[in-house]
């Protein structure tokens, strides 16, 4: 029975992953052309419940459905928009866990086991640090990379509560000890700025000791946050992304970095086909070139075709960097160039 159950469950979520990957991604494509933030933000929701629900038929946590939702998602081209389109929701829900996450403590258990409350803390910090310091390298982080993220990454996350849940449903836990890993959990959430500054600075002791070539990697990698963004990859956004890629483009007789976005998914999957760094998403959204990690455009180019819609878009660049200043702003209208 119980291995029946397990295949059950198994199939269903290898289906469910199947499904998502390359049926869920053509209902994206059609969506995403009619060009309809509602539709498209509709479209993410149903996602989410929809996987939620089929997970717990199958036995699992809708918390574990809204997960896959989020990986499957994030396999698409669509990664960076639906970001950007749900970040007004993540505030509020963000805001919602902690609160009930809050009222989970048992403030009297907490006061009467205090010494096992800190013990449980403090080795819950120091062995996710250590075993995160001890991976980053072996994935080509620097020694400096990994003690910062060992130490940002090492508080307890929301699955614990999942996963603590679900134990003292099954009865695998006594009550206490249960409410007492939770609380523990909840700390090291709490102790996350702290752990972050503690980590910056142990990262910075490490990279005095320690002085590598890193820092030369650290250098040359430093304007991926500052790329070209090109708004509209039509004919002449190809055009001057090729001419971007020219030693010439540059002083120094290096191509320049640039990001492209587009909002049509067939444009977006063709390009990206040919190698291009095409984007699906409306760059001229602060929101969406946030998601891309794109914190300070060193230009950006204006390629859409409608007078109105280009005049949108320099108005949102403008307002939000202002430091991209013309002719850094290329404005494409038509067949004419304006500077």
């Amino acid at each position: 029975m119980l291995a029946k159950e397990s295949l059950k469950a198994l199939g269903g979520l290898g289906l469910l992953s199947f499904g998502g990957k390359y049926i869920w991604r053509r209902v994206f494509e059609v969506v995403a052309e009619t060009r309809s933030s509602e539709a498209f933000v509709a479209l993410c929701l149903l996602t989410v419940a929809g996987t939620s629900l089929l997970t717990q038929k199958l036995g699992f946590s809708d918390t574990l459905g809204a997960f896959l939702a989020g990986a499957l998602l994030a396999e698409t081209n669509f990664r960076t928009q639906i970001e950007a389109d749900i970040r007004p929701f993540r505030g509020l829900l963000l805001g919602l866990f902690f609160v009930t996450t809050g009222t989970s403590i048992d403030m009297q258990l907490l006061f009467r086991e205090w010494p096992n409350v800190l013990s449980l803390l403090a080795g819950l910090i120091v062995i996710k640090t250590l075993i995160i310091t001890a991976i980053g390298p072996r994935v080509g982080l620097s020694l400096q990379e990994s003690v910062r993220i060992g130490f940002l990454l090492s508080q307890g996350g929301e699955f614990g509560f999942v996963v603590f849940s679900l134990a003292n449903r099954l009865g695998v836990l006594p009550l206490e000890l249960n409410k007492l890993l939770i609380i523990v959990v909840v700390l090291s959430m709490a102790l996350t700025p702290l752990l972050n500054e503690i980590g910056r600075r142990a990262s910075e002791f490490v990279g005095e000791k320690f002085d590598n070539e890193d820092r030369t990697a650290e250098m040359e990698n430093f304007d991926l946050s500052e790329p070209v963004v090109i708004l509209g990859f039509g004919q002449m956004g190809q055009v001057l992304a090729n001419l971007l890629s020219t030693p010439l483009a540059s002083s120094d007789g290096e191509e320049l970095q640039y990001v492209a976005f587009d909002l049509d998914p067939s444009v977006v999957k063709a390009s990206t086909k040919l190698g291009f760094p095409v984007i699906y998403g409306d760059g001229s959204r602060p929101a969406v070139l946030q998601s891309a990690g794109i914190s300070s455009p060193k230009a950006v180019m204006v390629m859409y075709r409608g007078k109105e819609r280009t005049t949108e878009a320099v108005q949102r660049i403008r307002l939000a960097f202002p430091a991209v200043l013309p002719p850094s702003l290329l404005v494409h209208i038509g067949l004419q160039w304006k500077i």
